[in-house]
């Protein structure tokens, strides 16, 4: 009887381990299997990954040609002229010309419409009248480059000698002195008896006389 049962339980023991080992055997098929399958999903990801990061990665280059277009030197522009405007009666200066020479012009134009009057513009800096000193002293007064009214023969001192970049007085001292400022020149001569002090577009003779300039100017 004990034999039997041995037997029994030993068939039964047998069979348990048998339907377990096919059970573990058909588990580790399915997870082959499941593998097996997800391993060409991850390849085919792995050769889509590449592809998306490659975008992103090649924009630095796309962004690179604007920003070497950018870069570029662009063509140079003209060079901006020095040289007043004039209607032919009142004259105007560039906006990029410095202050000083902004309200040298303007202090000219404010002469346009005075007579000559000898010893005019040195009793008083807003006169009636000027003479050619006088009408020098109250646009370079106006324009902040001097501080009083000069004769002719104090103008031989004035400033810095030779041309200015801007502003040139021309002084034969003792005698007559004008002023040419950037190219246009504001004199009491050259126009009709007892005219004073305008902006003249004409040329005049300079033998005899000396250049002196503001400083800096």
């Amino acid at each position: 009887m004990n034999t039997s049962i041995a037997r029994l339980c030993k068939a039964t023991l047998t069979a348990v381990a048998i339907f377990a080992g096919l059970m573990i055997t058909s588990e580790a098929k399915g997870q082959q299997g499941y593998y097996a399958a997800a391993y060409p999903a991850q390849a085919m990801q792995r050769q889509a990954y590449p592809y998306g990061y490659a975008v992103p990665a090649a924009r630095p280059v796309a962004y690179a040609r604007p920003q070497v277009q950018a870069v570029r030197p662009a063509m140079a522009a003209p060079a901006a002229s020095n040289f007043l405007s004039f209607n032919g009666t009142f004259a105007a200066a560039p906006g990029h010309l410095p202050a000083q020479v902004q309200y040298a012009v303007a202090a000219g134009n404010q002469l346009q419409n005075k007579p000559y009057q000898r010893g005019g513009g040195h009793r008083s800096v807003n006169d009636r009248a000027y003479d050619c000193s006088g009408s020098v002293s109250f646009t370079l007064i106006n324009a902040g480059l001097l501080a009083r009214p000069l004769s002719s023969k104090e103008f031989a001192n004035f400033g810095a000698p030779g041309p200015g970049r801007y502003i040139t007085i021309y002084v034969k001292p003792g005698e007559h002195v004008f002023m040419s400022i950037c190219g246009l020149r504001l004199d009491t001569t050259g126009g009709s008896e007892g005219q004073g002090p305008r902006w003249r577009p004409t040329a005049r003779s300079t033998s005899g006389f000396i250049m002196r300039h503001p400083f800096g100017l």
